[in-house]
């Protein structure tokens, strides 16, 4: 891996014994096609990075206990997941089990068991909200 990634957090989760790479992407989201543009690319840069990290190693090299582990990816986005936003999640999710490359480096890596990407809104972690932010506990915004 040429370029260096921030990861927000990294931990264990018992629940699934996975390692998770925590990426936390939150608002405010862009109101022009062409930040909008810019902003999934940086994002799916950086998910594609954090790919690479658990593929190559890098991830066991630095949490020995992860290696041979199931790693999952999970973005983040506490003030409301934008439609855009799961719209990329999915795409990815299609591009790192259907390209040849990532799919066949993911099979043989010798660091992790598998690898999923997922979003904190599609494991229930953060109500669903508008634009504006999320719903408050009693469902207001």
């Amino acid at each position: 891996m040429s370029e260096r990634v921030t990861i927000d957090h990294v931990t264990q989760d018992p629940r699934t014994d996975e390692f998770v790479l925590y990426l936390v992407e939150d608002g405010p989201w862009p109101n022009v096609e062409s930040e909008w543009k810019a902003r999934l690319k940086a994002i799916q840069d950086r998910v594609l990075a954090a790919a690479d990290v658990a593929i190559d190693g890098h991830l066991a090299a630095r949490y020995p206990d992860s290696r041979g582990k199931a790693v999952r990816i999970q973005i983040d986005s506490p003030a409301g997941t934008p439609a855009r936003l799961e719209e990329l999640v999915s795409a990815l999710k299609r591009f790192l089990r259907e390209d040849e490359s990532y799919a066949g480096a993911i099979a043989a890596s010798k660091s992790i068991r598998g690898l999923r990407l997922v979003s904190g809104k599609e494991l229930g972690r953060f109500r669903e909200g508008e634009a504006g932010g999320p719903a408050d506990e009693g469902g207001r915004r």
